[in-house]
Parts: C-alpha cells; structure tokens; sequence
C-alpha cells in the first residue's frame, strides 16, 4: 500500500528542491541499503537480484567502472507538468512475454499488458510514462530518446499490431528499432523508484508535436488527442514497462506549497 497522502507531503517537502542534479544522483546512494532490504510484491518494484542489480541506486558507478556494473545506470530528460525532469534508471526494461511480440526484445506496441514485472503486486503500484512519437518526416531535433539505443530501454519493438495507422505492411513492422520519442509522466511518485507501463502517443502532425513540447504535459497531449484534425492518437498500450525514478531539484516547480508528495495538485486523487 502506498505511503498515506499527507505522510508523503511531509516527506517530500523534508528534502531540499534546491539540490542539483548531481547532488541527487548522489543522494540516491543512501537510499540503497534501506530501499534494497524491502521484499519483492509490496509494490515498489523487485529486490536487488544478484551483485549487479541497483535499486535505486547501490554504487556511484563513476568513471572506469567496470562495464558490467554500470551499463544499466543512465539518465534521460522528461516532463512533468509543464516542467523539465530527469529519469534515472537502474535496471533494464521490463517486457510481458505472455503478449506475443515478433521483435528480438519482446517487446511490442498496440496490445496492454496481461501482467506486471515481478516484485510489483498489481497495476495500482504502476503510473504511467507517455511517450509521443513523431510518425513524421524529418524528425525533431533533440528528441529525449533519438532513435536507436536509449538508456535501458529496447532495441527493437513490435510495431505490426499498429500497421494500418502506419500505412506499412505488419510484416515489415515485427522487428523494427524503437524509434526517437520524448517522455511525459503525470506523477513524480515521491521521487521513488518504480516500474512505469509505457503509452505510445503517435503524432503525425509536426505543429501538434511542436505544441506537444511546447506544453510539457498530459494535458496538452490530451487536448490534442480530442481534435482529429490535430494527428494525435490517444495514447496506445504496450507491453513495455521502464524501470526509473525522478530526481529531486530537476524541476523549478518540486514541489509546490499546493502540492503533494507525489508532485499533483491537492485533491487530485491518489493511489492508496
């Protein structure tokens, strides 16, 4: 069971906003003897498993570790209510295989998955990560994840179930890179670290995607999504889940005197 509102408002509002980034990462550091000794299926995502697993974040990883302890430690950019964030992931992505996928991660758009990672009791312990894909020519600049490798995300996906929308053959769609895509997330979840099911926002206008990153937020995407001359789709389930946690002071709005701990105005509901 999540942590009770105003427990979380206090503990949120005990840490500093004004840390940087490093001092953030940094500060995860100590978070990993207590968060690493919580057992798995109480909803904060799996125990550490094996030497190598970091949750949040078990060693600083710096510069001439070896590559084995540090590949699945990275940081990309995001939005959170019209503000700029950071992810840190520790651990690889996650994929329901009982959901059939033709690409060699496993990984695939347009079907939900039927069950969450280990060590997370149910989908109530998830929040959702939106991410908008430009289905246009040329590409954005400065996508958060350009296509090809991004951080402890797949390689391919599955993009046959989508094929139509698309205008391509499903077969010559099983097995392709992820393509380039930003991040949104409507909750901070305390700054914690959690499994978060991937929604695929297609947009296939380049003013909408341009509004998109403009606004920084659910909200406008889903505006957009409600126009069916603006080519935004409502958001498309995946199979997918992402392993990451927000840091503290990466947002000039973390948060708020009207906020709660999980960075969402008052009285709008919350997991219990």
């Amino acid at each position: 069971m999540r942590l009770r509102v105003s427990t979380r408002r206090h503990l949120a509002r005990s840490g500093t906003c004004a840390v940087s980034v490093l001092l953030a990462v940094a500060s995860t550091v100590g978070l990993a003897t207590a968060t690493g000794t919580r057992a798995a299926g109480d909803g904060f995502g799996p125990p550490p498993m094996g030497e190598h697993t970091v949750q949040p974040l078990k060693h600083p990883c710096m510069t001439g570790e070896p590559e084995d302890l540090c590949r699945n430690i990275g940081v990309t950019d995001g939005w959170f209510n019209g503000h700029d964030v950071k992810f840190l992931y520790t651990q690889n992505y996650f994929c329901d295989l009982s959901v059939t996928s033709g690409a060699d991660s496993g990984c695939e758009v347009g079907q939900k998955f039927n069950t969450v990672p280990p060590g997370t009791t149910s989908e109530e312990f998830t929040d959702p990560l939106f991410i908008p894909v430009p289905l246009f020519s040329p590409a954005p600049a400065n996508l958060q994840c350009p296509a090809g490798p991004c951080v402890d995300h797949p390689m391919t996906i599955d993009l046959s179930r989508i094929a139509a929308a698309l205008g391509a053959s499903p077969d010559a769609l099983r097995n392709v890179p992820v393509p380039g895509h930003d991040h949104i997330i409507a909750d901070r979840n305390m700054d914690r670290p959690e499994w978060w099911p991937v929604y695929v926002i297609g947009v296939t206008n380049p003013d909408s995607f341009a509004k998109i990153r403009q606004g920084k937020d659910l909200a406008t995407a889903t505006r957009l999504a409600q126009d069916p001359n603006a080519g935004v789709t409502a958001p498309i389930p995946t199979n997918l889940f992402l392993w990451f946690q927000t840091l503290a002071g990466t947002s000039d709005n973390c948060p708020p005197d009207d906020m709660d701990g999980n960075g969402a105005d008052r009285g709008t509901p919350t997991k219990s």
